[in-house]
């Protein structure tokens, strides 16, 4: 793709947000659909929020309205299932921040959203040689994929507590998926069901731009959040680039071998591991939920119960700004994805996964050691983290 096409989608999605963001905030104010103070929520006052209907639609608009340079390349059908999951999950967490759905309802709809992407294709389908096993079969492919969805959506929710984070935790993601797609459009790899690579790119170009526009308005002191609403609607697209990517980069790396090609190699490396680097994209939000989930186990609490034992609440104590804390979190994701690549490059997924699984031992012993036994000290923070 040409670097005009690129920047024009970028600025496309990034113009849109921002002349749609000042008037929805104005009507969300009107209204009375603002996000009150109190409990485990630490900002203050009250803020619009909702905002997550302005990125899809940022997002959605840029996507469509670049789509008439490539749609060729697409599968209109598969495009138009993706959307409707989005639009779903989009609703679904409107419905949620005005009315509090319980975590069970909320539950079984992703169970049901998650079904539904496995039934039209964006599922875990082989585990590229991870433990030898490549094709999994079909029950256990659409269990993974409901799983998997679960775990990454209510990650992405939970790591949605003060302001900007959220945004720069996505725009990690999407910022290395850019990249990746980057290399891989237009070097004849096979086409995954769901998408091309260059419905991907742009994707990821698009919602770049969306996300940029949003963190005008909710980095500190942000003036709209983008709630529920847009939480559940980028874990579900999170979700679909790292399946679908990790997808890519195994169909990659066969299509060299087949062609005797070096097209998908980055200065002639090729990714020996497809599964590992795009959890690595995502490792915090998942290593934090993690490690909140098995706390909250061992006090005997629900997993769902509501708290303030997140990394973010921890930095808050220990007397950062939301925007330092944000930046911190951010730049701890930006430099693991990066490790995870580096890695990726030189270890196949064998090697790769248990290093992502011992490093979580490791991510717990230094949280603890350099943050929780500080606020300790200090008489701040109870006892059970």
């Amino acid at each position: 793709m040409s670097i005009g096409f690129s920047v024009i989608t970028f600025l496309l999605g990034l113009g849109i947000c921002l002349v749609l963001m000042p008037p929805f905030i104005k009507l969300m104010v009107k209204y009375k659909v603002l996000d009150k103070a109190g409990g485990r929520k630490i900002h203050t006052g009250y803020t619009a929020h909702m905002g997550g209907i302005i990125i899809f639609l940022s997002f959605a608009l840029s996507v469509v309205a670049m789509s008439f340079t490539y749609v060729e390349q697409t599968n209109i059908t598969r495009m138009i299932f993706m959307g409707i999951i989005l639009a779903f999950m989009l609703f679904l967490g409107a419905r949620d921040d005005m009315h509090n759905l319980s975590p069970w309802s909320k539950l079984f709809f992703e169970i049901l959203v998650g079904i539904f992407m496995s039934y039209i294709g964006v599922r875990i389908e082989n585990l590229n040689g991870f433990l030898g096993i490549y094709q999994v079969p079909m029950i256990l492919s659409y269990g993974f994929t409901v799983c998997f969805f679960i775990v990454v959506v209510n990650a992405y929710n939970l790591i949605d507590g003060i302001d900007g984070q959220a945004g720069m935790q996505a725009v990690n993601v999407f910022f290395f998926c850019f990249l990746f797609y980057l290399l891989m459009v237009g070097q004849g790899v096979i086409n995954h069901n769901i998408a091309t690579p260059t419905f991907m790119y742009v994707c990821s170009l698009a919602i770049l731009g969306s996300l940029a526009g949003f963190l005008r308005f909710n980095w500190q002191k942000a003036s709209i959040f983008m709630g529920d609403t847009g939480s559940l609607f980028l874990g579900t697209l999170i979700t679909i680039f790292i399946i679908v990517s990790s997808r890519y980069a195994f169909l990659g790396n066969q299509y060299d071998l087949v062609h005797n090609s070096s097209a998908h190699t980055l200065f002639g490396l090729r990714l020996k591991a497809t599964l590992s680097p795009f959890l690595f994209l995502f490792y915090l939000p998942l290593a934090d939920t993690l490690r909140v989930f098995i706390n909250r186990a061992r006090r005997h609490k629900s997993p769902f119960s509501a708290d303030k034992t997140h990394i973010h609440h921890m930095f808050i104590r220990l007397g950062y700004s939301h925007q330092r804390c944000t930046l911190t979190t951010f730049f701890i994701s930006f430099f693991i994805s990066i490790a995870g690549f580096i890695l990726a490059f030189l270890f196949n997924d064998n090697v790769c996964i248990p290093i992502i699984i011992v490093s979580w031992f490791a991510y717990v012993m230094l949280l603890h050691r350099f943050v929780v036994k500080k606020l300790r000290g200090g008489g701040n923070i109870n006892t059970n983290l």
